[in-house]
């Protein structure tokens, strides 16, 4: 499996349960249609919105099966679901197919691990609307799993998850465009499959805003790193110290560092770089 390419269980049904017991709307259509999606992804990426009901019985019965433990009946419903149409469906099948949704009594996944597989179905949950599948799909072609290597891809399809409202996805966006982190994509390269994707501060701190507001907190982290150096914002030690407060509070240790490198101690700033795990 991919322990980095996707939510843990139990985010993934706490993201899912609760739309869905309030009404029988596609779990995130509220959130995929509200806010318009990022013209320069539009260009290329084209997502479907369907309204309707698809399989939403058939997710509950799933979702109640894997917290009781029965994740091969669990992903027999996320298939039926996924055959009728449904995002959600298609999400926790592809979650499924990269043996990141459990195992049975003898400790075998429910499906043999398939990358092929789960990045066509998180192609068409993302079509349908769900941000964690854009996600999802973005790292498929970021990382080269079961599709080949496009970044100019990756990141329109992480652009689509942020603007529909993934923190993770604000997050990586934001990495992306952080002149402080590495590159996605090869400096110097022409195609769209290997170029770089431009670095653009201002944006990344807008970004980072974003997710440090849903409460993601390494964004505030890096946020507070940008607000102390002033890359892409006007210089504010004050707000950088209390993100970085938070985010000690929340349990981040490199929020620790940046502290200490404000009080003038050894080992900080420089030390702190890293994608969402």
């Amino acid at each position: 499996g991919h322990p980095n390419h996707a939510m843990t269980l139990a985010r993934a049904l706490r993201v899912c349960r609760q739309p869905l017991r309030r009404g029988p709307a596609l779990l995130l259509a509220q959130r995929a249609c509200a806010p318009p999606l990022p013209s320069r992804a539009l260009r290329s990426v084209q997502v479907e919105r369907r309204a309707g009901p698809q399989g939403d019985e058939q997710i509950q019965r799933g979702i109640t099966l894997l917290e009781d433990g029965n994740v091969v009946g669990a992903v027999s419903e996320f298939q039926e679901a996924a055959r009728q149409g449904s995002a959600v469906g298609n999400f926790y099948l592809g979650l499924a197919y990269d043996n990141l949704i459990g195992s049975n009594a003898r400790g075998e996944p429910p499906v043999a691990s398939d990358p092929a597989a789960a990045f066509r179905c998180y192609e068409r949950a993302a079509k349908g609307g769900h941000a964690e599948a854009m996600h999802n799909l973005s790292l498929c072609y970021r990382r080269g799993e079961g599709v080949d290597v496009h970044v100019g891809k990756a990141f329109e399809w992480l652009e689509c998850s942020a603007a529909v409202g993934s923190d993770r996805a604000q997050y990586n966006a934001a990495l992306a465009l952080d002149p402080l982190h590495p590159p996605w994509g090869t400096p110097g390269a022409t195609s769209a499959e290997t170029a770089m994707i431009p670095k653009d501060p201002a944006r990344a701190v807008a970004l980072y805003r974003e997710a440090a507001a849903q409460g993601h907190s390494k964004a505030k982290v890096n946020l507070g790193i940008a607000l102390y150096t002033g890359t892409g914002c006007a210089k504010d030690a004050a707000a950088a110290e209390a993100l970085w407060h938070e985010a000690v509070e929340e349990g981040v240790e490199q929020a620790r560092f940046c502290l200490s490198n404000m009080e003038g101690k050894s080992g900080a700033l420089p030390n702190y770089f890293g994608a969402d795990k």
